[in-house]
């Protein structure tokens, strides 16, 4: 989708906050998913998650704060 440009067209319809939880070990560069999500999006926040690669809900590094940052977000 992001290849196409199928996923900022998709992201452009999001009419609620986002959330954007992203590790710094991830593959894919942050600046590369928070500058388009945030031109695209009105209401977009950024956290990089500290020693955390693609999933951190099953990394042990970062598991307790992403759970802590969606529970808040969710609360």
């Amino acid at each position: 989708m992001r290849r196409h440009g199928d996923l900022l067209r998709e992201a452009a319809r999001i009419r609620c906050p986002v959330l954007a939880l992203h590790g710094d070990h991830d593959p894919h560069p942050p600046a590369g998913v928070r500058e388009p999500l945030a031109r695209t999006l009105a209401d977009f926040r950024f956290v990089l998650l500290e020693r955390c690669g693609h999933r951190p809900w099953r990394e042990r590094q970062a598991r307790e704060e992403f759970d802590r940052l969606l529970e808040a977000e969710i609360g």
